[in-house]
Parts: C-alpha cells; structure tokens; sequence
C-alpha cells in the first residue's frame, strides 16, 4: 500500500477531516428514529421472545458498557431459559427506573412513552438496576418500551401491572389463533362500539377542539400546557383512528390525562380573565 506524505499541510488536513468525521455524529441523532417509536400493538405483534426476569448481576465492560444477567421469572414467549443478558450501560448515570405507576400513566402509552430512551447516538442503551423486575422483549429491534420495570408488590411481581398484563393477553391470543398473522387479521376487525365509548366519555371531559394548539397559541397559552394539550390531542386522534388495537390501559389512562389537562386549562383561562373592576 502507499505512503501518503501529509508534509506541513498534515495538520490542517487532519483537522479538517475530523470536523468532517464529527459533524455527521453530532447531527446524527436530531430524532428518534420511527422504529423506537411503534404503537404497543404493533410491537407485541412482531415480538418473538419475551421474558420477565429479575437482574442478579451487572459486570461492567469496556467503557461504559454493562451487562447485566436476568433471572427469568416468566418465559412470555420464544424458547425457553433460566437466565438471560442485556448489554446496556450504568444505572447510575443513565437510570429512569420507573414502572409509570404499573403502567397506569398517561406518559407511558402515548407517543414516545416508554423507559428507556434513545442516546444521542440513536441508539437505546437499556439500564437496570438489580433486584428488580422487568419486561424485556429479546431480540427484536430495541423501542422505548423494550425494557418496562415491573414492580414488586409484596416481594412478588406485580401481576396486574398494565403492560404485563396487555403484553401476556396478547401474546395468548396471538398463540390460540395459530400465529401472528391470524392475529392482525382479527385486530383489524373495527370495535365501534368502544372507540364510541370512548369518544362519548372523552368529550364529557373537555372537547377536542379544545385542545387545538393554534387556537391555544394565538391565546397565549403557557408551552407546557401547549405540549400537553397537543399530546393530548395527536393521543386522541390515535384512538379513533386504530381503536381496534389500542389497549384498554391506554383508553383508561387517555381519558385521566384529558380529566387532568381539563383542570389545568380551566385554572389558565380563570387566571387570564380581567380583573373586576
């Protein structure tokens, strides 16, 4: 192979293609990308292997890499084992360790909910901390929710947390219909019935249009309630949209956010009326 001869010009020439090296990594990452973000329905149905276990040890790697070993509780779905790793990176630097109240919270089901969120590389680096549970989906491609605490109730883990539950259901029907496609088959089935319900209920709440950012912006409402009535309203679109396949757990707690995000409009637009003279 030749010899490349940099001469006095190296240094400007390294530096220059360090810049060049650096700016896409720096720029890599400025959203997450679309795969970490699927719908719970769409991730339960292409999960291949899902395992609730218990972590009984983190061994650090190179850097700042860990791995950390489970103990299965419970093999889901895929073959099954005692024990299983993840490599992810320390829970001291990186942690979030919540279950989203057992997976009753409106932040886990919307859009972008979930643990463990992407770096700045776009990639998820899951963190654990052991002696608790969680449900890890093996193998496929890594999202927000591929790493979910489940919590302990009494030293035993807490089986009607919502996600476990959700994830357990549908694997079982995905089982009982002989496969997954027999499974999207059936989930595409409209349930009229309850995104009525729903729609029916949310509106006793406060009204969709409510919650339109325009008309939020143009009346000065403060960002945070901007974000959360957004949030609120891309969620509810979701549900009329694909209600078939939203969990209920999603419904539930949809129509608790739209109960909380009526109570902080009604107190702004109290506090923006005039005085009384």
């Amino acid at each position: 192979m030749p010899t490349i001869r940099f001469r006095h010009r190296t240094m400007p020439l390294v530096g220059a293609l360090l810049l060049a090296l650096a700016a896409p990594a720096a720029e890599a990452c400025r959203a997450p990308p679309a795969r970490q973000l699927i719908a719970p329905d769409e991730q339960v149905r292409l999960a291949m292997d899902v395992a609730l276990g218990q972590v009984i040890s983190a061994t650090p790697l190179d850097g700042e890499q860990v791995e950390y070993r489970f103990l299965v509780l419970d093999q889901l779905g895929g073959a099954a084992r005692k024990v299983f790793t993840v490599i992810g990176r320390s829970a001291d630097r990186y942690g979030k360790d919540t279950s989203f109240n057992g997976h009753t919270d409106f932040a886990f089901w919307a859009r972008g909910g979930g643990r463990t969120w992407n770096g700045s590389d776009c990639v998820i680096h899951p963190d654990f901390v052991i002696g608790n549970s969680y449900l890890v989906f093996i193998g496929s491609p890594p999202t927000w929710r591929s790493f979910e605490k489940i919590d302990m109730v009494g030293g035993s883990v807490d089986q009607d947390d919502k996600w476990l539950v959700y994830v357990k259901d549908r694997l079982r029907q995905r089982r009982d219909a002989d496969g997954p496609a027999a499974t999207a088959d059936r989930a595409t089935v409209p349930d009229y019935e309850r995104v009525g319900r729903f729609v029916y209920a949310f509106h006793r709440i406060v009204s969709r249009d409510s919650l339109e950012r325009k008309t939020l912006a143009a009346q000065h409402a403060p960002a945070p309630l901007l974000l959360r009535a957004g949030q609120l309203a891309d969620e509810f679109d979701h549900i009329v949209k694909d209600g078939a396949s939203v969990p209920q757990a999603e419904i539930d707690a949809t129509l608790n956010e739209a109960a909380a995000v009526r109570t902080v409009l009604d107190a702004w637009r109290e506090s923006a009326k005039p005085p009384t003279p």
